[in-house]
């Protein structure tokens, strides 16, 4: 039986967002198959952007592997080190593109031949770690590389794909999605919860994600099982409301204080001893980088 509710333009819409998931297709193997030696993918989150690069090297049979953590510059030294031939994902570290020192490494693992070897050093205080690169990189972020000269050099090394499908493609693919079903919910079980997804979202003038889907059908399940005594609509509409104020409400100014301080005290994790390369990346006036940073000090335990 047809789903009504799918329409002809949703198959056209659908049609359309399969061509932009195919090129993340393409672009993945023309790393895994060392055409390039990597790909930064970009776009906002929801999108199928790691579902899709996965899937993909899943179906190539390539070794492979992800980080998706917080990583430091030596972190990402040795995840090259213990998979200097892999396809490495790197996916959402978003602080390794805002360091320095993380771009010098990609750089010199980036910059040759895919099918050839690409030196890496490492030098700390102690000593000077080098590793044989052969491997490839993808990188799978929310936001685009930074606008400086590590990042152009950087881009010009690399493939980039900026995965930006509209809303009315996002709506059919869910759609599409709930037809098939998920877990014990028949696709008319998931069609409703993702009509009702589809409106809360654009109620609440939020982007559609593809996680609140998901949430939705859980939050469906928890209430056809009996074991939640609130409807499973206004589970769905809380979180969505939750984070339609997070995105409109702006924070007060001693939370916006005390972020400052937070990336200070990361620039000074980052840059022990290097104000300069601190001041590069701090994104307020040069006087509020000293304010802050003053206040931070202060803070910490005065040494025995």
């Amino acid at each position: 039986m047809q789903n009504p509710s799918f329409s002809k333009n949703d198959r056209h819409l659908v049609q359309q967002l399969e061509v932009k998931f195919q090129l993340i297709r393409d672009r993945v193997a023309s790393v895994a198959h060392r055409y390039h030696t990597a790909c930064y993918l970009v776009g906002r989150p929801g999108t199928s952007k790691t579902f899709t690069v996965r899937t993909e090297l899943e179906r190539l049979e390539e070794p492979w592997a992800y980080q998706n953590a917080r990583m430091t510059p030596m972190g990402l030294f040795d995840f090259l080190a213990e998979h200097p031939e892999h396809i490495v994902v790197l996916d959402d570290i978003g602080n390794l593109f805002k360091n320095d020192q993380a771009m010098q490494i990609l750089l010199a693992a980036l910059d040759g031949d895919p099918g050839e070897a690409r030196v890496v050093r490492y030098k700390s205080k102690d000593k000077e770690q080098t590793i044989n690169f052969t491997g490839t990189v993808i990188a799978i972020s929310n936001v685009p590389l930074r606008c400086d000269p590590l990042a152009r050099a950087l881009g010009s090394r690399i493939v980039m794909l900026e995965h930006e499908p509209t809303d009315d493609e996002m709506a059919a693919f869910i759609r599409h999605l709930a037809a098939k079903g998920f877990a014990d919910l028949s696709p008319e079980e998931c069609l409703e919860v993702a009509e009702f997804v589809i409106a809360e979202t654009r109620q609440y003038d939020l982007r559609l994600d593809l996680r609140h889907l998901t949430k939705g059908w859980q939050d469906y399940r928890q209430a056809k099982h009996k074991r939640a005594k609130t409807c499973w609509q206004d589970l769905v509409r809380t979180s969505l409301l939750k984070l339609s104020k997070e995105v409109l409400i702006p924070m007060s100014k001693a939370e916006d204080i005390e972020r400052q301080r937070l990336l200070i005290r990361e620039l000074m994790e980052n840059y022990p001893d290097e104000t300069q390369k601190q001041l590069a990346e701090w994104p307020h006036s040069k006087s509020l980088f000293y304010q802050r940073k003053k206040e931070v000090e202060a803070a910490m335990p005065s040494a025995a």
